[in-house]
């Protein structure tokens, strides 16, 4: 064993105290108990006895420790992070184990001094003897919080485990087996809502400090393509301020709210809208707090949910424009898209493009030679207006 960092206290020192451990046990308690914590009523109760030989283990070690000048064993170690998980499986606080031993700390101080002094003890001893107790008690109590941290820990792992499982049960496309997510979600400690949405993330979260921004409502997962939380009850009274807050000025993109058995639909939406968010193709959405909406921008996942497509659509409707010098070229679609924009209302768009309106009739004209009939049909007008804001979506 290690050796022990303060020098040993004689044995008339050591057998004052041991003489009397019954005393100081009780003297332990009844400063707890009357401190009025957590602990005072249990230790009336049953369950006090095995707290009251949990001290009288302690101070015995104590005194086996003063006494040889070594540290207390291993095992002893062991017993005290034991001691610390069995509090956290009792559901008591950290603070008030810790205020307890600090209570009792005193108590115990106070007993051993007055049998050291009633003795004959030196008053050089009876400081050494206060100096060993306390740092005794640190070292227990740094056992017994370790413990408590220790299965705090492991429970929270085992936890988000559980979470993440119920998450994958939740989001599968292919179907739900409600047994198996009803019990998932019972190990997940987690009422599973009627409605969720998801919240798609762009990257990782490795600090975990963005999960730790969430409630209690939202189960946390992650995948090849990135972060996604399953937000229960999204549209509830202060959710939407709980989203921002915890997005903050992340990239993220809330699905639609949906039955809880369609939540891989409004996962499918999060994420298509968000790559068109992460390739600038929405403007300027999400460049304030908080997720950008996917129900905001449907328009723009119905053109571009098939990029080919889109792609097809613009060429062969702004082909003609593709041979011009990139100058005029832009001039031209610039002017087309507030010509369609604006409804042919020369003047207004004029005003928009700040030119003269013989201007814009002089590059209507240059358009209509370019592309032809199409500006006279409202399916024309549709496909060009589509072409255009493809062109732009999916311009790097």
């Amino acid at each position: 064993m290690d050796a022990w960092p303060l020098e040993k206290l004689p044995g008339a020192a050591v057998g004052a105290v041991r003489s009397a451990v019954d005393t100081v046990v009780a003297d332990v308690v009844a400063a707890v108990v009357a401190n009025g914590s957590t602990y005072a009523e249990i230790l009336e109760g049953p369950e006090g006895l095995a707290i009251r030989m949990g001290i009288e283990q302690a101070i015995h070690a104590f005194l086996d420790a003063i006494e040889h000048g070594v540290r207390p064993s291993a095992e002893a170690a062991e017993l005290w992070r034991r001691l610390g998980e069995a509090e956290f499986q009792s559901g008591r606080g950290l603070e008030e184990m810790r205020a307890a031993f600090r209570t009792g700390t005193r108590a115990a101080w106070r007993a051993a001094a007055q049998l050291a002094a009633g003795s004959g003890i030196q008053i050089q001893q009876v400081i050494m003897l206060a100096d060993a107790i306390f740092v005794f008690s640190d070292e227990l109590a740094g056992g017994v919080v370790e413990g408590y941290l220790r299965i705090q820990s492991d429970e929270a792992g085992e936890l988000e485990r559980r979470r993440r499982r119920l998450a994958t049960l939740l989001l599968d496309p292919v179907g739900h087996d409600l047994e198996a997510i009803a019990r998932a979600a019972e190990l997940a400690r987690w009422p599973v809502p009627r409605w969720v949405a998801v919240l798609a993330v762009a990257g990782h979260d490795p600090s975990g400090e963005f999960t730790r921004r969430l409630g209690v409502q939202a189960l946390v997962a992650s995948d090849a393509e990135g972060m996604l939380v399953l937000v229960g009850d999204p549209e509830g009274p202060g959710r939407r301020g709980e989203l921002s807050r915890a997005v903050g000025e992340s990239l993220a993109v809330l699905g639609p709210t949906v039955p809880v058995a369609d939540a891989a639909r409004s996962l499918r939406r999060a994420r298509l809208v968000l790559r068109l968010l992460e390739r600038g193709a929405l403007g300027g959405a999400g460049a304030g707090l908080g997720p950008v909406r996917a129900d905001e921008h449907l328009a723009a996942a119905i053109l571009l949910q098939d990029e080919e497509l889109a792609r097809e659509l613009a060429q062969s409707r702004l082909e003609p424009l593709e041979a011009l010098p990139a100058h005029e070229r832009e001039r031209l679609v610039e002017t087309l898209a507030a010509w369609l924009g604006f409804q042919r209302q020369v003047p207004t768009i004029a005003a928009a493009l700040h030119v003269h309106p013989q201007t814009v009739r002089y590059r209507m004209a240059r358009l209509r030679d370019l592309l032809g009939d199409c500006l006279d049909s409202p399916e024309g007008r549709f496909e060009l207006e589509l072409a255009l804001r493809a062109r732009r979506a999916l311009t790097p």
